[in-house]
This record gives C-alpha cells, sequence and structure tokens, in this order.
C-alpha cells in the first residue's frame, strides 16, 4: 500500500488487498475512489495483470468448479 498524495487523481486513492499466491500468480481484490467525488469504480478482482467484475470472477469460480468436480468424478470411475 502506498501513502496517498504520492500521484494525482484516482490513481491517488487505489486500495488493495493483501495478496494472495495461486501457484505463483497474485490474486487481490482492488477498489478504486475520485478523490474529488468520492465516486468508487470496483471492487475487482484481480488475476495476475487481468481484472475481473465481482460477477466474472464469480462466474470462473463457477467454471472452474465444475471443471473440478467433473476431473474428480473421473478419477474416481478410474479407481485413483
Amino acid at each position: 500500500m502506498q501513502r496517498h498524495g504520492i500521484r494525482q487523481g484516482e490513481d491517488d486513492a487505489i486500495h488493495v488487498s493483501g495478496e494472495l499466491l495461486v501457484r505463483g500468480t497474485s490474486l487481490r481484490l482492488c477498489t478504486t475512489i475520485d478523490p474529488a467525488t468520492h465516486e468508487t469504480d470496483g471492487p475487482y478482482v484481480l488475476v495476475g495483470a487481468e481484472e475481473y467484475t465481482l460477477h466474472e470472477a464469480d462466474a470462473l469460480i463457477d467454471a472452474l468448479t465444475q471443471l473440478v468436480d467433473e476431473g474428480m468424478g473421473l478419477t474416481r470411475r478410474a479407481g485413483v
């Protein structure tokens, strides 16, 4: 987290969560607040350099869960 007042405009009000690492990829939650209007943009989920809305991140979680469930079913049938 940086001190406020270093940058101009909205970039001075970037709020980022603590980092989670998955296989070397950084996962964070990020919101910006415009210092003049106090309007927020976000929160977004940052996966490495990619930015996802909460809805997009939720859809990604659902898709990954479905794939994992399918893979677990295949390994159970194979006796692994």
